[in-house]
């Protein structure tokens, strides 16, 4: 029971006293018969200083309790105290005090979160602004590296042995594999700064998957790794950046085949499932470890798609929104 109604309740019995004494008058008993009149306001008020008491006994105890649990929370503070300095014992005093201190304690706590975030957002755009323009220095440095390789490996500058032809390769190609991963870092900077913003649009899971296939072949062969696939002619257009998603799936088709021996096989399987989303899914033979670089970026670009990377022991999945059948309709 409230406060509030416990308060009603004590006065209650008063007033249907007299409720009941303005009937018996506008009735005209009150005359002939004024002992009912006299119970009626004796019980009435005995009532009434009943109930009262109870709950003001109630109440008040229940304030004492609680100033004494504030007062425990703040142990060897100085006590309220009066316009003359005398210390006031009232329990109410004590509740708006610690209130008060309570009030300001979190307003302070609120101000500090406040500057707290306000901080780590600046600190964390001054950590992708870092990144930013480091990635576009190492990248510019490797644009520069990767000319001069490819000259050397395609110019005739002299006879070159095996070795040196293996060396230079080796280093075309970590080149080529970091220039890579320095490109998508770089996007997921822009990403998180929003100065790249994910164009969605529908597109066929064909023609999604066109260019990452070509060059899942291309890397399949050189590594005398067999890829088969089973793509979906019925699935619903899938709703993503179509240049981003196939960036990622790239990377996930890409470690795929890295991750299998030679003579190993990749299956590559896409369609919708019962969620109503569209998903390629990759099998191939996986040894576990460490998430790598390359899969992390490819799930952070997907994600800005709202799209899913889930990696297993032996399959990685790949769960794109798909268009509704109502929006192809419309169209």
């Amino acid at each position: 029971m409230k406060v509030g109604q416990r308060l009603v309740l004590a006065v209650a019995p008063a007033v249907a006293g007299l409720l009941i004494i303005a009937v018996l008058a506008a009735a005209g008993r009150a005359r002939t018969r004024p002992e009912i009149v006299l119970w009626i306001a004796i019980v009435s008020a005995l009532t009434t200083a009943v109930v009262a008491w109870a709950s003001t006994r109630y109440v008040a105890a229940r304030i004492e309790r609680l100033a004494a649990a504030l007062a425990s929370q703040r142990r060897g503070a100085a006590p309220p105290t009066g316009g003359d300095g005398a210390p006031r014992a009232d329990e109410l005093d004590v509740i708006e005090a610690r209130m008060q201190g309570l009030a300001t304690a979190v307003a302070a706590a609120r101000d500090d979160g406040t500057r707290r975030e306000r901080a780590a957002g600046e600190r964390a755009e001054e950590y992708a602004a870092l990144i930013d323009d480091i990635t576009g220095l190492m990248g510019a440095r490797i644009e520069e590296a990767q000319l001069p390789l490819h000259i050397l490996l395609s110019s005739p500058f002299g006879a070159l042995n095996e070795n040196q032809e293996e060396m230079l390769s080796a280093a075309q190609s970590a080149v080529d594999t970091a220039d890579v991963a320095l490109r998508r870092l770089r996007k997921l900077v822009e990403l998180d700064r929003g100065a790249l913003r994910p164009v969605i649009q529908p597109i066929g899971l064909g023609e999604l998957m066109r260019p990452a296939l070509a060059i899942a072949h291309s890397r399949a062969a050189s590594a005398s790794v067999q890829l088969h696939l089973d793509i979906s002619d019925r699935a619903p257009r899938v709703l993503v950046d179509a240049t981003l998603a196939q960036d990622a799936l790239t990377t996930v088709l890409g470690v795929a085949i890295a991750s299998t021996p030679p003579a190993g096989e990749v299956t590559v399987s896409a369609g919708e499932r019962e969620s109503g989303r569209v998903a390629v899914e990759v099998t191939y033979a996986h040894s576990a470890g460490p998430e790598s670089l390359e899969v992390r970026l490819a799930r952070r670009l997907l994600a800005a798609q709202g799209a899913l990377l889930t990696e297993g022991p032996e399959h990685t999945v790949v769960e794109f929104p798909a268009e509704s059948p109502l929006r192809a309709t419309a169209r």
